[in-house]
């Protein structure tokens, strides 16, 4: 269980990994709500979500030279790599891999 949840949470809990792999426009407003009580209950979750946000915008930046992007990506990692939580730092190490 997630800090900050208790059991009885669990349909929430449910509801929040559906929300958290949309973009926060196509949720509707009680979805946002719910996901903004969420977020607000969890920093870990809040900073994996900010964080996860920050790397989608990262992506569809599209007028960016090569170099901008790889710079910014660079910095993501460094950024997800000194934040504590493991599933960051993880995945940048195999994002790494592939800048």
């Amino acid at each position: 269980m997630l800090r900050g949840f208790a059991p009885q949470d669990a349909k929430l809990l449910k509801s929040l990994k559906r929300w958290l792999n949309r973009d926060e426009k196509q949720l509707c407003g009680e979805e946002r709500a719910r996901l903004a009580e969420a977020l607000a209950r969890s920093e870990k979750l809040s900073k994996v979500y900010s964080m996860r946000s920050e790397l989608v915008a990262l992506w569809e930046r599209s007028n960016a030279s090569r170099e901008q992007l790889l710079k910014q990506l660079q910095d993501w990692c460094r950024r997800a790599e000194a934040s504590g939580i493991r599933q960051l730092e993880e995945f940048s190490l195999r994002l790494r891999c592939y800048a």
